[in-house]
């Protein structure tokens, strides 16, 4: 009696720490969740923007610089927007969850932030990895039109992070191709924000958060200022 009762105990106790700890990944955001944790994170974003009441409106779609960024809607005032970041995801996830965070909304403009979580996980050289990214993202964005005819994309280029500097070129050559593709393409903008987080040849590590990776406060309120709100009123003519 007294051995199963532990056990009951122990089973509660798990139980407990499971939630809390899910509970503490969905409030960072900034994790790169996998399995059930990235679930949750889908869920959360469908709770707080349900596509009954949030139609043909601004969502921004990407990784965990959209995710962590907690005061986006203040900050992007008067634009509305909606924040469908979700940490660590990968073209592959954002196509995965398009059905559930994409195309019910009928968004009219959606900004993206994709690409650094891709090219650290594709093996060969930065070739290949050039190569098998930008195939994907012609892909995905492909089959995002398809879907969303009327719908414009923003690109936002990849950002030069200072925790992950051994990827600056590649970032950088990403970037190019992606700049490119976007000026033959009509419904389709490029944003260049190389500069903010990289000039004269040293990182501004100031504007990151211990990681080196995800963008502090200032980092957020200058990407908001210089590059973003100007797209916004660009796109929202």
């Amino acid at each position: 009696m007294k051995l199963r009762k532990i056990i009951q105990i122990i089973g509660y106790s798990m139980m407990i720490l499971f939630l809390i700890c899910g509970g503490w990944l969905l409030i960072l955001g900034g994790v790169n969740f996998f399995g059930p944790w990235k679930d949750l994170a889908i869920l959360k974003i469908r709770k707080k923007y349900p596509s009954s009441s949030h139609q043909r409106g601004i969502i921004f779609y990407g990784a965990s610089n959209f995710a962590r960024w907690k005061e986006m809607e203040k900050d992007l005032a008067p634009y509305l927007v909606q924040n469908h970041g979700f940490g660590g995801s990968c073209d592959e996830d954002l196509m995965f969850y398009a059905d559930r965070l994409l195309f019910p909304y009928d968004p009219r403009t959606v900004f993206f932030q994709t690409g650094s979580n891709d090219y650290v996980k594709i093996e060969g050289s930065d070739e290949e990895k050039i190569r098998k990214c930008m195939e994907n993202k012609r892909q995905m964005f492909a089959e995002f039109h398809d879907r969303l005819p009327d719908a414009h994309f923003v690109i936002m280029s990849g950002l030069l992070l200072p925790g992950r500097a051994e990827y600056l070129a590649l970032t950088q050559k990403i970037n190019a191709n992606l700049k490119e593709m976007c000026q033959k393409t009509d419904y389709m903008t490029f944003i260049d924000a190389e500069d903010m987080t990289y000039s004269t040849g040293s990182f501004r590590t100031e504007l990151f958060v211990k990681d080196q990776i995800h963008l502090n406060r200032e980092g957020q309120l200058l990407w908001a200022r210089d590059y973003i709100l100007p797209a916004l009123e660009k796109t929202e003519e």
